[in-house]
């Protein structure tokens, strides 16, 4: 059962950026058909933009586990959730051990600590645009159990 969840998309301005794509598509295919064209700028954009989402990482909280993108951590591995402000992101992601899910377009994030001995990585940092409700999500580990 998932405490939290969320995608981390692009944000609105990406999607509207990506309305170029729209001439871009229509051009390639106009020259043979009108309908080709805007049928072809049509689906490329839908691709792109569905490409965007499902490929988007999540960040999960269960009962049991922590889910950031591709990696999964117990809870009771954990400690110290913290959120991690814009300006104390790069001091917080600058060590090279740090797992990171880590978008440029979301300036927050929440840290928390490994408490495995036998992991080398000491610390996991997320990027999330729901920080505090993350950091409830995982309250303390030992608790959740």
């Amino acid at each position: 059962m998932d405490i939290f969840r969320e995608r981390l998309t692009p944000g609105p301005g990406l999607h509207v950026a990506l309305l170029l794509l729209l001439p871009l598509g229509f051009g390639m295919v106009a020259p043979l058909s009108i309908v080709g064209g805007v049928a072809n700028a049509v689906g490329i954009y839908l691709a792109v933009q569905a490409w965007l989402h499902l490929g988007a990482p999540q960040i999960r909280v269960t009962t049991t586990h922590l889910y950031a993108g591709r990696a999964r951590i117990e809870r009771s591995a954990i400690s110290k959730p913290r959120v991690i402000t814009k300006d104390d992101r790069l001091s917080a992601i600058s060590d090279a051990r740090t797992w990171k899910v880590l978008r440029a377009w979301i300036p927050e994030g929440v840290m928390v600590d490994v408490v495995d001995r036998d992991d080398p990585t000491p610390n996991w940092y997320m990027s999330t645009r729901r920080a505090k409700e993350l950091v409830a999500a995982l309250g303390n580990p030992a608790k959740s159990r």
